[in-house]
C-alpha cells in the first residue's frame, strides 16, 4: 500500500504543479482574458479572446517555462587557504545541507605533506637549539679565560707601575731602566689582553648571530607547517546550513577525495533570508525575455505555493550546461518579491514562469490555421485559398498578423 501512494504521488506531481502554474499565471494577469483558452498544462495558452474560426482583434500574451534553482543572495564562503601546496585532497567534509554552529569543523583537508615537514622542521630546530646553546656555553668559557688574562695584565700593569714610580736616586740606574722597561710590557701586555677580549667578544656575537638566525628561520618553518596543518581544518564562520559548492572538474558536488585549490570556495553558508532565483534560458530562446519582465516561480518540493519575481539579469553570453554538454543556455537572474526562509533552500529546483510583456488590440489568427511549410507564412481560409501574410510574435495557440488579413475574415485548418 505505501508503494502504490507513492507511485500516486509520483503520477499526481506534474498535474500539480502544472495546474499551480496556471493559477498562478491567472492572478497575475487577471486583467487579460485568455487563462481559460488554453489548457492547464500548455505553456503558452492564449490570454485573448478570439473566435478559433476567424481573425479577430484581442491581446496576445506568451509564456516562457525555464528550469532553475534557488540561490541565496548573500552567503559565508569557506575557501581553500594560502599554503605551500597549491592543491590538496578533501580528506573528510560534512553532509550537504547539515545544520552546522560557529567554529564547527565543516572540512578536513590532506595534511601529510605538511605533518612530515612538521617533523623535518622540529628536528631542525631542536639541532639548531643545540648548537646555539653549546656555541654560547664555549663562548661563556673563552670569554672568561680571556677576561681572567686581562685582570692578570691589569694587576701586573699596577704593580710595575708601583715600582716604576720609584724615584731614580733611590736606585741604580741599571734597576731603575729595568723597572720602566717592565713597566712598557705590562702596559703593551695589558692593551693586547684586551684586544684579544674585544676581538673574542665582536667573534662571539657573529657566531651567536649566525646560530640564532639558523634558530630563528628553523623555528619558522615550524610554525609555517604548524599553521598550514591548522588552516586545512576549515571551520564555520557562523551559523547556519552548510552548502557543499560544486566541482567544476567532475560536474558534482564536492567528495572525500576530490582534490581542492587555494583560493576555491568548497562550501558555503547562505543567508536563507534573502534568496534568489537562477534559471537556464536556452540558446535557441534567444531574445524572448529581457529583464524587467515578470516571473511566477514554483519550488519543485512545494508545488502548490507560487512565488513572484522580476528578471533582474541575462548574462550576455550563453555558456554549455555541462561538462563536453553541447547544449548552451544563458544564465538568469531573478529577484523574488518575497521569500520563505522556513521553506526555501539553496539548490531547491524551480520552475519560472516567465511572462512578456503582452501585445494588446492586435490581430490575431489561430496558428492551426497558418502553414509554415512555404518560404513564407500562409494562411488558410474558409474557401479553401491559401493567403500570404506577414507575422508577428506567436504563443502556442496564436499568432499577431501584421499583414494580409482583415478582422472577420472566416479560417479553415491548414493541412
Amino acid at each position: 500500500m505505501p508503494e502504490d501512494r507513492l507511485q500516486r504521488r509520483r503520477w499526481e506531481r506534474p498535474r500539480l504543479i502544472a495546474a499551480a502554474v496556471a493559477g498562478a499565471v491567472c492572478s497575475v494577469l487577471i486583467l487579460t482574458s485568455g487563462c481559460g483558452a488554453g489548457e492547464a498544462g500548455d505553456p503558452d495558452a492564449a490570454t485573448a479572446t478570439t473566435d478559433s474560426k476567424s481573425v479577430s482583434r484581442g491581446t496576445l500574451q506568451s509564456r516562457l517555462l525555464l528550469s532553475g534553482e534557488l540561490q541565496a543572495v548573500e552567503s559565508a564562503k569557506i575557501i581553500v587557504p594560502r599554503t605551500p601546496s597549491w592543491q590538496m585532497p578533501i580528506r573528510w567534509i560534512e553532509a550537504d545541507g547539515a545544520a552546522v554552529v560557529a567554529g564547527q569543523r565543516v572540512v578536513e583537508l590532506d595534511n601529510t605533506g605538511f605533518s612530515g615537514d612538521l617533523e623535518q622542521n622540529r628536528l631542525a630546530e631542536s639541532s639548531a637549539l643545540n648548537d646555539l646553546m653549546r656555541k654560547e656555553a664555549d663562548i661563556a668559557v673563552d670569554l672568561a679565560d680571556r677576561e681572567y688574562r686581562l685582570e692578570e695584565a691589569r694587576i701586573r700593569l699596577e704593580k710595575a707601575r708601583i715600582e716604576a714610580d720609584v724615584p731614580e736616586q733611590l736606585r741604580s740606574r741599571r734597576e731603575h731602566q729595568e723597572k720602566q722597561l717592565a713597566l712598557a710590557r705590562a702596559e703593551v701586555e695589558m692593551e693586547k689582553a684586551r684586544d684579544e677580549l674585544e676581538t673574542g667578544r665582536a667573534a662571539a656575537e657573529s657566531e651567536l648571530e649566525e646560530l640564532r638566525l639558523a634558530l630563528e628561520r628553523a623555528g619558522s618553518q615550524v610554525r609555517i607547517a604548524e599553521e598550514a596543518i591548522e588552516a586545512l581544518t576549515l571551520r564555520a564562520p557562523r551559523d547556519g546550513i552548510l552548502v557543499v559548492s560544486e566541482n567544476p572538474r567532475e560536474g558534482r558536488k564536492f567528495q572525500t577525495g576530490d582534490n581542492a585549490w587555494v583560493g576555491l570556495a568548497v562550501a558555503s553558508i547562505p543567508e536563507l533570508s534573502s534568496m534568489q532565483v537562477v534559471a537556464r534560458l536556452s540558446d535557441v530562446d534567444d531574445g524572448k525575455i529581457a529583464p524587467g519582465m515578470r516571473a511566477v516561480c514554483v519550488l519543485d518540493t512545494y508545488p502548490d505555493e507560487s512565488y513572484t519575481g522580476r528578471v533582474t539579469e541575462i548574462t550576455p553570453i550563453a555558456k554549455e550546461q555541462g561538462r563536453n554538454s553541447q547544449r548552451r543556455a544563458f544564465r538568469v537572474r531573478i529577484d523574488l518579491d518575497e521569500t520563505d526562509p522556513s521553506r526555501m533552500r539553496p539548490g531547491m529546483s524551480v520552475m519560472v514562469d516567465v511572462q512578456p510583456r503582452a501585445r494588446e488590440d492586435v490581430l490575431l489568427v489561430p496558428r492551426r490555421s497558418v502553414d509554415f511549410s512555404g518560404d513564407a507564412p500562409r494562411v488558410k481560409l474558409a474557401s479553401g485559398g491559401l493567403t500570404e501574410v506577414t507575422l508577428g510574435p506567436c504563443n502556442a495557440t496564436h499568432c499577431v498578423v501584421e499583414d494580409g488579413l482583415e478582422a472577420g475574415q472566416r479560417l479553415g485548418v491548414a493541412g
